[in-house]
């Protein structure tokens, strides 16, 4: 092998080496089905949604667990610097007799009694709840309420994740469509200009034909960098969404962009607005207030326990043991006057509740109906952009044929191509509403096949 090829077998292995060691940060394309399982995972309301959950769910597990009898244990151990109890069996008189005899028999016979100086006592107390007004099964009820409000909250804030992350998806396609849009206006405007140049060297017409097509190129070319700063902008944006705001990003364009007539989607309103998450969550709202005002009326009600506990204790000499039950009646006299107070407030704000609910679902009807306006209009907006590119191709078409022979002005043609040129971004922003909107009414009207 001569110099020259191990010299070149150097540098390819040289280069392999420094392209495996370098970051790999290439650009990653990414489909609508790939953006939405990514952002169903990376996004911070998915997430918070999910550890709403099970917060809830620890909840009603608390709430359950106060079924069960509440258990307590103790241990006392004591040690004290003198007698606990001390007695004096005989008066003062009989005692001087009796120290009088103790002298003569030599026996200390006092008559005083002393005892528990230390001791250990252990005990197991248990105790159950029979009756409290309804207050445990409405705190029970209460905590599947909230873990039912929050699995359905997990539901609409996927709705609101896939709706954002469309319309970023959508936008970005939108921004490549516009940038092949003024590619080709770009094309035509140098066909133009080749045009103009050549009838301007036959001195057909003056050089103000020329400058007035390089403006227009000027023109197009400055809206070609705002529409890359906005795709790139855009693409940061929906990376973040996604929980992947390191990563280089970018969108299959090759989307489904088949406009249908949106006929087939229409839907009652009112039916509708049932199927809607959000009205059922409304209803949950009216239970919680329903719980809330049992909950404020049995706090004016009294509360049975009964209970029981075991005892050792080891004081005077071994160890002994007992056995104790009892029922304790608490009956809550002062809650009497205070807490119908409370019990009141709760009715008002469970008519409130009912009125809320009312409204809000009068509201969620009126918000179907304008998404299928909308729907309607993004249709009709598609269907009106592809004419106007027909004709505005065709227009386009003449009056360059007017111009090569001489029957019409570079005004009037190049006001031909600025129609073409914004009949195209119409049609382009009215597809990437279309799509939109399709996907709203959708995710209002409770069909969750978007």
């Amino acid at each position: 092998m001569n110099f020259s090829n191990r010299q070149g077998w150097r540098l390819f292995a040289l280069a392999f080496c420094c392209l495996l060691a370098w970051p790999a940060n290439s650009q990653r394309v990414m489909n609508l089905k790939e953006c939405i399982a990514a952002a169903r995972i990376g996004n911070t309301s998915a997430k918070d949604a999910k550890n709403d959950l099970l917060a809830a769910v620890e909840q009603q597990k608390y709430a359950r667990s106060k079924y069960y009898p509440m258990l307590g244990v103790s241990a006392t151990h004591f040690q004290s610097s003198d007698h606990l109890v001390k007695a004096q069996l005989f008066s003062d008189d009989f005692r001087e007799a009796l120290q009088e005899i103790d002298e003569l028999i030599k026996m200390d016979f006092v008559g005083d009694l002393e005892f528990i100086k230390s001791g250990t006592l252990l005990g197991l107390t248990a105790l159950e709840p029979v009756y409290t007004g309804g207050r445990l099964t409405s705190y029970n009820k209460l905590a599947d309420l909230q873990v039912d409000a929050r699995e359905k909250l997990i539901s609409v804030t996927d709705d609101q994740i896939v709706q954002t992350t469309q319309f970023l998806y959508y936008k970005i396609v939108e921004m490549h469509d516009l940038d092949k849009t003024f590619a080709s206006i770009e094309e035509e405007l140098k066909s133009i200009h080749q045009d103009a140049v050549n009838i301007y060297e036959n001195g057909i017409v003056n050089k103000n034909d020329v400058l007035s097509v390089e403006l227009m190129q000027d023109q197009v070319s400055a809206l070609r960098i705002k529409t890359a700063n906005a795709c790139r902008l855009l693409r940061r944006a929906l990376a973040k969404y996604m929980g992947m705001a390191n990563e280089n990003i970018d969108v299959d364009t090759r989307i489904d962009t088949d406009i249908s007539d949106p006929e087939t989607l229409r839907t009652s309103p009112l039916e509708a607005t049932l199927n809607r998450t959000e009205t059922q969550l409304l209803d949950i709202w009216v239970q919680k207030s329903q719980l809330e005002s049992k909950i404020a009326k049995a706090n004016m009600l009294p509360i049975v326990l009964v209970g029981g506990s075991l005892n050792y204790s080891k004081v005077l000499s071994n160890w002994q043991g007992k056995a104790i039950a009892f029922a304790t009646l608490q009956m809550p006299i002062s809650a009497l006057w205070s807490e119908r107070h409370e019990y009141k407030r709760k009715k008002i704000e469970e008519q409130k509740a009912l009125d809320f609910r009312q409204d809000k679902r009068e509201l969620i009807t009126l918000q179907i109906m304008d998404a299928w306006d909308n729907l309607e209009s993004a249709y009709r907006q598609t269907q009106i952009a592809e004419k106007s590119i027909v004709r505005a191709e065709e227009n386009l078409r003449i009056q360059r044929e007017y111009y090569r022979n001489g029957l019409t002005n570079m005004t009037i043609l190049l006001d031909a191509q600025r129609q073409q040129q914004t009949a195209l971004t119409q049609r382009a922003t009215a597809v990437s509403e279309y799509l939109q909107a399709k996907t709203k009414y959708l995710i209002l009207t409770g069909r969750r096949n978007y």
